[in-house]
């Protein structure tokens, strides 16, 4: 079997994110262009106060023009650890503050060359107010484990976007 080869790569557009050109020929000798999402590698934090209530993000998103409800996320700084860019996102986005964090696994994904981390703070306690970014405008919601649970199930509802995040999550602390 023939593998893919890389032809060229192209940024089509740069701006907070970047979109890629890259054209590759095909296993059957075929080129096809495909464009990529250009991002940072992130970080997902998710977030357990002592009481067992889950620590989300409420906050407007442009793609899908909705709120959407998440747990802290945001990118890892340049020479930063995965769980001090945890720390750090929990902190700005929620005001908590991890009594431990614990990665749990990274994830990459077809049509970006996104590289992110799902890390669990546990233990969390409220530290202070929230440090946002002036795009970001973010309400912060504790939701008790078993809520939670049925949250995640409800296929009605498309708001809570890292599912991936919370099953490991669950499953890590033996609550699935």
């Amino acid at each position: 079997m023939n593998s893919w080869k890389k032809l060229e790569e192209q940024i089509v557009y740069k701006g907070w994110r970047s979109i890629i050109k890259k054209t590759f020929r095909l296993p059957d000798g075929k080129t096809f262009d495909f464009d990529i999402v250009g991002s940072n590698e992130y970080v997902i934090v998710a977030a357990l106060t002592k009481e067992e209530e889950f620590i989300l993000t409420r906050q407007f998103r442009p793609g899908p023009e909705e709120e959407l409800v998440s747990f802290a996320e945001g990118g890892v700084e340049s020479g930063e650890s995965l769980e001090t860019a945890a720390a750090r996102e929990l902190y700005e986005e929620t005001g908590y503050q991890a009594g431990s964090i614990h990665f749990l696994k990274s994830f990459r994904s077809a049509y970006t060359n996104q590289h992110f981390h799902a890390l669990l703070a546990t233990e969390c306690t409220f530290g202070g107010s929230q440090q946002l970014d002036q795009t970001e405008f973010i309400e912060v919601i504790r939701m008790p484990l078993e809520q939670f649970r049925n949250y995640i199930r409800l296929t009605t509802d498309h708001q809570f976007t890292n599912v991936q995040c919370a099953y490991l999550a669950l499953d890590f602390l033996g609550k699935l």
